[in-house]
């Protein structure tokens, strides 16, 4: 017995439903990769070691260019600023790791947590 072609429609509909998942996976990898920023955060906020605290700002900043190149449908220059102001804050960070200053870096890293709530307020 030979195998049917699918039906027209039924092309059509996997279509649109592709065209539908595509968004919803970039928005899951933006929510994943914002999950991990949270956790790099708050592993950060409790280091008690500069080495230490140098690791969770660089999973931070890889976190932060990942996502800053993952599209926002919704308000994408809202969204780009954010990142480009979560990208400024973190090499005030860095400066103050590389200065072996603790206390300057956990002030910036503060800083960023108020910047994270101001964007997440306009995005929604």
């Amino acid at each position: 017995m030979a195998k049917l072609p699918p039906p027209p429609h039924f092309r059509t509909l996997l279509c649109v439903s592709l065209l539908v998942a595509a968004p919803l996976a970039h928005a899951g990898e933006i929510k994943t990769l914002m999950k991990d920023m949270k956790l790099a955060m708050q592993g950060a906020m409790s280091s008690t070691t500069i080495p230490e605290l140098r690791g969770y700002v660089t999973r931070l900043e890889s976190d932060a260019q990942r996502a800053s190149h993952q599209p926002y449908r919704s308000d994408p220059s809202t969204y780009d600023e954010g990142m480009q102001a979560l990208q400024q804050e973190l090499a005030e960070v860095d400066r103050a790791i590389q200065a072996d200053d603790m206390d300057a870096a956990k002030r910036a890293l503060r800083r960023i947590n108020g910047t994270r709530k101001h964007y997440h307020d306009l995005l929604g």
